[in-house]
């Protein structure tokens, strides 16, 4: 999955996969909705998602979580700990998770080996932040039925990358309170701009599933400009 993930962003050679084989995982199987990395922790080893969903969170005072960002298949949503050891937000599981653990010390003997992989995941980690620009124009300038269409067109974008998708959709397991939480809406908001999308014929979301009924039309109601991914593809 990482080779899927770092060919859909850059490109490698034999030798930067022969060296990315070299690494060695620690395989764990989280639970749903299990916080698996802290707020506060001080790592000396990042994670790559292998299978399910995971996302970044922080709590307010009283409890109120807002979900930064979505990590599928493929990404690593604590490479910043190679050099921000200190967590400063929570990684968690949306459902039953696969996750390999690499140290740090490993990873950064594969990136001395090579410029060229170095760069690479120096190119993911601007495109986490290029992410962020794109949801904080989302949540701050969009109405709640363009904030979910413009997400589903995210999702859709990253899924296919990493060859997650079929011909009209891919398995997503999250739930609309979750969704609320990325997109900063409450359930209501979500689940009635879901069934605007759905009997305008844009999409349908159901059983842990999205499927893209038009493709043009939901990226066009979104304003959905895939750029911000810097996707080869």
């Amino acid at each position: 999955m990482l080779t899927r993930r770092l060919r859909a962003i850059g490109r490698l050679s034999a030798q930067d996969e022969m060296m990315i084989s070299t690494l060695r995982w620690d395989v764990v199987d989280i639970p749903p909705r299990t916080d698996f990395i802290n707020e506060g922790d001080i790592q000396n080893r990042c994670c790559l998602l292998m299978e399910g969903v995971v996302v970044r969170s922080n709590f307010t005072r009283s409890g109120e979580r807002q979900i930064q960002s979505v990590h599928i298949p493929g990404d690593m949503p604590d490479l910043q700990s190679l050099h921000l050891q200190r967590m400063d937000h929570y990684i968690g599981s949306v459902s039953h998770c696969r996750v390999g653990f690499v140290t740090h010390e490993s990873m950064l003997r594969v990136l001395d080996g090579s410029p060229k992989l170095t760069a690479t995941f120096w190119r993911e980690t601007l495109i986490d932040a290029s992410l962020y620009r794109a949801i904080i124009v989302r949540n701050a300038r969009l109405g709640s039925t363009e904030r979910l269409a413009h997400f589903i067109c995210e999702m859709w974008c990253r899924f296919h990358a990493v060859g997650l998708t079929d011909r009209t959709g891919f398995a997503f397991t999250m739930t609309q309170e979750m969704v609320g939480q990325v997109l900063g809406l409450s359930i209501v908001s979500v689940n009635r701009s879901m069934q605007i999308l759905r009997s305008e014929g844009l999409m349908v979301w159901d059983r842990g599933r999205i499927d893209v009924l038009n493709w043009s039309q939901l990226a066009d109601l979104a304003q959905f400009d895939p750029s911000f991914l810097h996707l080869n593809d």
